[in-house]
């Protein structure tokens, strides 16, 4: 990346990081409605690990690699 893109992201760096938070948001709902009793933590850990995933077949996809 070039400084003028690398200036241009880190200006985005907040924005992404509420995007991200408000996902995870959204799957931890899920699985408190769906689940009785649910455990936050282990949601937590599984729901980050399904987001790490995502985000690595994404980046596969647009980067091939």
């Amino acid at each position: 990346m070039s400084d003028m893109q690398h200036i241009e992201i880190n200006r985005y760096h907040s924005e992404i990081v509420d995007d991200v938070k408000q996902l995870i948001e959204k799957y931890r709902r899920a699985m408190d409605w769906d689940i009785p009793e649910n455990d936050n933590k282990k949601s937590d850990k599984i729901i980050f690990a399904a987001i790490e995933s995502a985000l690595a077949s994404v980046k596969k996809d647009i980067l091939g690699s």
